[in-house]
């Protein structure tokens, strides 16, 4: 049509009667092609949406009246809607009756219908661990020094002097074992006695403190003569020179040999201690803030016994104790987690100040001083809400939904932006309508806005709450209902408190005392009207539509996302118990002690034998089952071997009677006495020697693996334990069991759920965004948008020392939520401009570009930043969940804003969809030039 405008002889020779008859016809005719596409366009599209059917056209032309009723309503009627969204949050916190805080492995992250959970399950309600460890490290530039034993005598000495309130002492609360005993530890009466008439060995009930005193004096207690007189050399005299080799290196650290092997000096060594709690008691009254049953009785005593051991009274100088007893972990996490609310509360802070100065403007009447409080105010209320209705529930609560306020801040200040900016969007002669005119307007657009993220929101934490993590599932669920709670908060409870302050500012009452009312002659200030964020993306709008700026913010964008990929490539899966453990906290010295000097074992294992009846054929099994464990050289170092040492005691011939005869005098022999606690009898009986012994109701095996590096490790190993159990085919219930079994588990599974949910919550977003925008090139952009902000924070969080864990798998699914809020926000923009009568269609791509940046963009960044904002305190946080929050949403925020004002409007100047509206406007614009060129 260009060359018919331009080079046309009518534009020479205006009078040519045929040639004005000719274009005449291609005016009219071209007019009826035109009037019939309008007519055709009106038919499929009475909105200003774009469609893909009747029925998406459909629907949002009712969800968009449907948000203008909302509008008109709250503006009519503020007052009540406040009122009733204060009672519902007062009704929700009925559900606070049911609050369940979990923090045990087994209900946080092993799947309902595992084996693990049930075999676990199972041991608990008739074995209940009853068991408790503790230990202290002694560290100088020697041990082996008569200071540094001194130090470990001295420790010695005074955890014999513990005692609580209680009178509670360490010989009533340490868990003891038998030892044989030598001749002259017993009568010579009763020893000449079973020497001519044969019997069992006597033996002697001790607690369990092991430490370097033993070797020392393996057959006598260890008295302060005894210590007085040791020096350096007979130290070492003493070491060198045992017969227990193996047992002392296992409680030194940094160990220093000489040429002939012997020992020089050590820079660590270890004390072991070991006590029990009442295990029946624990369970009736257990102690809410620990992970595993106790009583209080042992944990004031450990209370005690910690104090003990870190006093650093009489400890000489250059020596160095650190110390952990069983409550420590829970105490230190329990601690620091109390101790970093107090971030939350001064974010809260910070966002108010913030709130206050984006959402008004700098005059007496303008600034919403109450408005920012009322907002503030809305989340609380969205999120008591939220957890009242979880706990109602039966949902549990546990340390990963302590980031939850300050996801539901983030997301609420996003909102309550795009509905003011809506609102100042209106043009000059809408916001001289009545009230409710003006809001009906305003939630008409900000309603689907808000609706576009927040939907998406939810379903794709719905989604990911069909993971089979418990704690994950939970967190999901917390996830969609607070972020549903906040949308509805917003467009009720804010909006009203919106109506009222907007009403006082039409009143021109002023913003802190709204009794006050200024004169009929005020004006604001000229400065106070310029948005330097405005002027800022207006410049960033057409810089963005330039040409040599859109291969610039290309490149830069593929080049980000390769160097996200290289990262993801050298991305591991790893988590270590050290990380919740602040620097400054006397477990972490423990922590890293371990790690320097007794770092060189892995985790011991044990598989437990229950429901089956003792005999030689299950026996034999048992056996097969131990010697395979133990060619297992590169995945076990260690096994117990009494069921190889108890086969030389019995033969297939001997009946049950015998057998259980001949298990009582193994257990009390020499070599069988170290494997009594690897018995549990019925009734809790103990065999005796030279009688038959009880039912045995339960029997283990333990053993030890190597330290392994990682999950490509130790996953295979604890499958392979498993798989050679089943193969045995022993009768009974048997399984294998280790502390990072469960963790290990979580380890197994936690990939696979990653991408499962990372592909669910992608598919989620692109249906749904697909269906609110009705526009399947502005769904398709978002997507790839929220795909790049996705790969570029997973790949960053390499470089900036994060891991694929349980913490981050959490947080990679809130990016994705968060993510599509930016991209959604702008295309949905986009798609309501229409660009003017250009005909040029880039031109118009990028005119639509501009307003869409100057319209909704201020909004997007004020939600980003303050989302940002909402966690930049956690940065300094010693709480390891609390510091991964605020790495992740940075990256989230940073490349979420990026991709969302900066690559996304250079794609939608390129490729951008056109509006339903905008189809015919090359057309109009070519007839009105022939219009002007034919006089009709």
């Amino acid at each position: 049509m260009k060359s018919v405008i331009e080079y046309s002889p009518v534009m020479q020779n205006n009078n040519d009667p045929i040639l004005k008859d000719n274009l005449t016809k291609r005016v009219r005719k071209m007019k009826r092609s035109a009037d019939e596409k309008q007519e055709k366009d009106d038919c499929q599209c009475r909105c200003r949406f774009p469609s893909l059917g009747k029925l998406q056209t459909r629907f949002l032309r009712k969800m968009s009246q449907l948000f203008d009723s909302h509008g008109r309503f709250v503006a009519h009627h503020p007052n009540i809607t406040i009122t009733a969204c204060v009672f519902l949050t007062l009704f929700s916190m009925l559900g606070f009756l049911n609050f369940t805080a979990k923090s045990d492995t087994l209900s946080l992250w092993i799947p309902e219908i595992s084996d693990t959970k049930d075999n676990v399950e199972w041991l608990n309600q008739n074995f209940p661990p009853d068991t408790r460890y503790h230990s202290a490290i002694v560290k100088s530039d020697n041990v082996l020094s008569k200071e540094g034993i001194n130090t470990v005598y001295l420790l010695h000495k005074r955890l014999q002097k513990v005692h609580t309130k209680d009178n509670v002492t360490w010989e009533e609360m340490c868990k003891k074992v038998a030892i044989p005993v030598t001749i002259e530890e017993v009568s010579w009466v009763a020893w000449g006695f079973n020497v001519v008439f044969g019997g069992c060995p006597h033996y002697i009930e001790i607690c369990l403190e092991l430490s370097i005193l033993n070797i020392l004096s393996p057959h006598e207690k260890v008295t302060d003569d005894f210590m007085e007189n040791l020096n350096q050399s007979e130290i070492l005299r003493l070491i060198n020179q045992s017969d227990k080799r193996e047992n002392i290196l296992q409680y030194l650290g940094g160990v220093k040999y000489d040429a002939k092997g012997d020992i020089l000096e050590a820079k660590a060594t270890k004390i072991d201690l070991i006590s029990e709690t009442n295990i029946t008691e624990a369970l009736l009254n257990p102690d809410p803030g620990t992970s595993t049953p106790v009583t209080n009785l042992s944990m004031s005593f450990e209370e005690e016994l910690k104090d003990a051991l870190l006093n650093t009274t009489d400890i000489p100088e250059g020596v160095e104790v650190s110390v952990i007893v069983s409550r420590s972990f829970d105490d230190v996490i329990n601690e620091n987690i109390i101790g970093n609310y107090n971030l939350l509360f001064s974010g809260f802070a910070i966002m108010f100040v913030y709130v206050l100065i984006m959402l008004g403007k700098f005059n007496c009447v303008e600034h919403r001083v109450w408005l920012s409080l009322a907002g503030l105010t809305g989340i609380v209320l969205g999120s008591v809400f939220c957890m009242g209705l979880c706990s109602a529930f039966g949902l549990m609560f546990t340390q990963l939904h302590n980031v939850l306020p300050f996801l539901m801040l983030g997301i609420g200040i996003d909102d309550m932006f795009v509905l003011v900016q809506c609102y100042e969007n209106l043009s000059p002669e809408e916001k001289k309508e009545d009230i409710a005119k003006r809001f009906g307007k305003t939630l008409s657009y900000a309603g689907m806005a808000i609706s576009v993220t927040s939907v998406t929101n939810i379903v794709a934490f719905a989604l990911g709450a069909t993971t089979v993590i418990p704690a994950l599932r939970s967190f999901c669920l917390f996830c969609s209902v607070g972020i549903l709670a906040i949308f509805l908060y917003t467009l009720t409870f804010f909006t009203a408190c919106m109506v009222l302050d907007q009403k006082r500012i039409d009143e021109r009452r002023d913003g802190c005392f709204c009794c006050w009312r200024h004169g009929e002659s005020w004006t604001p200030n000229k400065w106070t009207k310029t948005n330097y964020l405005d002027i800022f993306l207006a410049k960033l709008a057409k810089f963005s539509t330039h040409r040599m700026m859109k291969v610039t913010i290309s490149i830069l964008t593929l080049g980000l996302f390769g160097l996200a990929c290289y990262g993801i490539s050298k991305l591991e899966q790893r988590f270590e118990e050290r990380w919740l453990i602040p620097d400054d906290s006397y477990l972490a010295k423990w922590f890293d002690d371990r790690q320097e000097f007794f770092n060189d074992k892995g985790e011991r294992g044990t598989i437990y034998f229950a429901e089956l009846e003792i005999n030689s054929e299950q026996l034999d099994k048992v056996q097969s089952l131990v010697r395979k464990l133990a060619n297992q050289t590169d995945i076990i170092t260690e096994i117990d071997t009494w069921a190889l040492e108890f086969s030389n005691h019995y033969n297939e011939s001997m009946n049950s009677t015998v057998m259980k005869i001949e298990l009582g005098n193994y257990l009390h022999s020499k070599d069988g006495l170290q494997f009594h606690d690897r018995f549990e009898f019925e009734n809790g009986a103990r065999p005796k020697c030279n009688e038959e012994a009880p039912d045995v109701v339960m029997f283990k095996i333990e053993y030890q693996h190597p330290l392994f590096s990682g999950p490509l490790e130790h996953v295979p190993a604890m499958n392979k334990v498993k798989e050679l159990i089943k193969e045995a085919n022993i009768d009974g219930r048997v399984f294998a069991k280790s502390t990072k079994y469960e963790f290990w588990e979580v380890d197994e599974i936690l990939s696979a759920e990653l991408i499962r949910s990372v592909a669910l919550a992608l598919i989620c977003v692109f249906l749904i965004v697909i269906f609110m925008l009705a526009n399947l090139t502005g769904a398709i952009l978002v997507l790839l948008c929220v795909m790049f902000t996705l790969v570029d924070v997973m790949g960053f969080m390499y470089f900036w020392g994060l891991t694929i864990d349980t913490t981050s798998c959490m947080l990679l699914i809130v990016c994705i939520g968060l993510s599509v809020d930016y991209a959604a926000h702008i295309a949905h923009g986009f798609l309501e401009q229409d660009g003017g009568d250009i005909k040029s269609r880039e031109e118009r791509l990028n005119i639509r570009t501009q307003n869409t940046l100057l319209k909704i963009g201020p909004a997007v960044f004020y939600g980003g930043f303050s989302t940002l904002l909402a966690t930049v305190l956690l940065a300094g946080s010693d709480y390891y969940l609390f510091v991964a929050f605020f790495k992740v949403f940075f990256l989230v925020v940073v490349f979420g804003l990026f991709h969302g004002i900066v690559f996304l409007p250079v794609v939608l100047c390129l490729v951008g969809p056109s509006h339903a509206e905008y189809d015919g406007h090359e057309e109009k614009y070519e007839l009105e030039k022939l219009k002007s060129t034919v006089d009709l």
